[in-house]
């Protein structure tokens, strides 16, 4: 006897479609409205894949181009002859390196379209704020980029001016920042030896001073009355090597008092040596410290300079480095200074093991070859250097700084403290506090950002 099979008036549940096996595909019919037509599924948006000047896009329906990269955190070695901008931070209205260096990463693709102009949205930094005319054999900054397609140091530095090179990048960590983590940076500053000679006068007509070579014109005595090139070295090395430990540099910088510890720098080494090109004598002064303060080398060359010429007494050094008086200290010009290195210690300790050490030693023969064609070139060799080093060294006098009354000026300022500053603290002078302790880590002292940044 057959069963009938339920009607549909009867609310029985219709039965089940049987369910595929296990690997079978499964098919899946069109919807169908109640006139029976057939509802077709809206398409998406299909992203078309572009490349534009060297940039991968994805490109939506809406004509919308997304930088589908990812960006990854780098440190970016640079290297600059600084004479024709104004310093290397980006400053509104004042025409920078960073502004180069950011238009650049961006038509080679390492900076979207999206993230221009604000460079916090790719954590930029830099490792040195070097001032206005001040050079730098390698710099480094830390920042997010666009790493791909392959090739972006080539565009990058295709996009940029002869006197800014791109030497090379590598991979960091990304809590990674230039300027906290710079342990150290070396300076250096080119000086023609005759400067340093007391002897040689800088009177008379400066061009026939500047053609006469390393002895201008006008010097008043002979060769063998002159001091020796090792004498000359070695009293102006003692005179810097001054310098080196902490001290207060409020009279070396502008914009600090005595009371501010951010006055107080680590100066850790000093050190000349001597080289001869194109038949004159010059001397490179390289100074290695945690931070430096704003115009902080060019004062420190400037009164070394003053007391080797015998225009200062050899006391005024220490005099501006112990009083609570602030005074005027000689400014060294700009152009014979640049950045020679900014060194990552503490970060390759720690860190180095990941993505490789942070070293220039990466980049050196590119670095060389930068600093011998535009740096050296432009400083050294240029014609107009020993003359506008002369220009200069003529307006370092007495009349002027007032040398010779600042040893009274100390005095006077010593005398009208409370009785209780007058106490001189163990390992300082009267009227100074004891240099406070520094702490030498991955970020440096604080406020380092006002050293080098600013040298």
């Amino acid at each position: 006897m057959t069963t009938p099979k339920a009607s549909s008036d009867t609310g029985a549940l219709p039965e089940e479609e049987p369910k595929p096996e296990a690997g079978e595909p499964v098919v899946v019919t069109k919807a169908e409205d109640p006139e029976g037509k057939t509802e077709e599924p809206k398409p998406k948006p299909k992203a078309v894949q572009t490349l534009v000047e060297g940039r991968e896009y994805d490109e939506n329906q809406q004509g919308q181009k997304i930088n589908k990269l990812k960006k990854r955190k780098v440190a970016l070695y640079v290297g600059y002859y600084g004479k024709a901008y104004q310093g290397m931070q980006r400053n509104p209205g004042a025409h920078t390196i960073e502004d180069v260096l950011e238009k650049a990463l961006n038509k080679a693709g390492g900076i979207s379209d999206d993230n221009f102009g604000d460079m916090t949205k790719v954590s930029w930094m830099r490792a040195a704020r070097t001032d206005k005319g001040v050079s730098a054999a390698c710099n480094v900054v830390s920042l997010k980029m666009v790493l791909e397609p392959e090739g972006v140091l080539d565009r990058i530095n295709e996009h940029l001016p002869e006197d800014i090179r791109a030497f090379g990048f590598v991979r960091v960590t990304g809590g990674f920042c230039s300027r906290k983590m710079c342990d150290r940076r070396r300076y250096g500053y080119v000086l023609p030896l005759w400067a340093l000679d007391p002897s040689h006068s800088v009177e008379g007509n400066k061009r026939q001073k500047a053609s006469a070579g390393s002895a201008p014109s006008g010097a008043a005595a002979g060769e063998s009355e002159r001091a020796s090139k090792d004498e000359l070295v070695s009293r102006f090395s003692a005179i810097l090597q001054q310098f080196q430990g902490t001290h207060n540099f409020h009279s070396y910088t502008k914009g600090k008092e005595w009371s501010e510890p951010q006055a107080k720098r680590f100066i850790i080494r000093w050190r000349l040596e001597t080289f001869e090109l194109n038949g004159e004598t010059y001397v490179k002064c390289e100074v290695l410290g945690q931070s430096f303060l704003y115009h902080q080398i060019r004062k420190m060359i400037g009164m070394a300079l003053a007391i080797s010429r015998n225009v200062a007494p050899d006391e005024c050094l220490q005099i501006a480095l112990n009083s609570r008086k602030k005074f005027n200290v000689p400014l060294a010009p700009e152009f014979p200074l640049y950045l020679e290195e900014c060194v990552f210690n503490s970060y390759n300790k720690k860190h180095g093991h990941l993505h490789g050490e942070l070293s220039r030693d990466r980049f050196l023969s590119e670095i060389n070859a930068f600093k011998r064609a535009m740096i050296d070139k432009n400083i050294v060799e240029s014609a107009e250097f020993n003359e506008d080093v002369l220009t200069w060294v003529r307006g370092l006098n007495d009349g002027l700084y007032h040398f010779s009354q600042w040893k009274k000026w100390d005095e006077e300022a010593r005398a009208a403290m409370p009785a209780k500053a007058k106490k001189a603290p163990k390992g300082g002078s009267a009227g100074e506090k004891a240099p406070a302790k520094e702490a030498v880590g991955a970020e440096g002292p604080k406020e380092a950002e006002k050293g080098p940044d600013k040298e």
